[in-house]
């Protein structure tokens, strides 16, 4: 759907009610049901392994690249390192960056 469709703005508005909807569920009540079935420890060994995978997958979207496995995979892995590296560059200096450095 392009910008200029006439249900563009239907449709987006749609979608982040749902979205909202969605993150409200997750925050009220899968994450407090959550915290209180796990213990600290495993709570604290969770974190570090989504940390750690985190690392490993693309931090941008991706929407020609394969959805299916090997390829999904090996294509990941190729990505992240460039989304991570361009992640930085979008940072710096001083955590923002002009997309033309030129111009001020």
């Amino acid at each position: 759907m392009a910008v200029t469709d006439e249900n563009f703005d239907e449709q987006l508005k749609s979608l982040t009610d749902s979205l909202d909807m969605h993150i409200a569920s997750e925050e009220g009540e899968d994450l407090p049901a959550l915290d209180g079935a796990i213990s600290e420890g495993d709570s604290e060994t969770l974190s570090n392994s989504f940390d750690r995978y985190k690392v490993i997958v693309p931090s941008r979207s991706h929407p020609s690249a394969p959805d299916r496995p090997p390829w999904e995979t090996a294509v990941g892995l190729m990505t992240a390192p460039l989304d991570h590296i361009g992640d930085f560059m979008r940072k710096f200096p001083g955590g923002t960056v002009s997309p033309n450095p030129s111009k001020k």
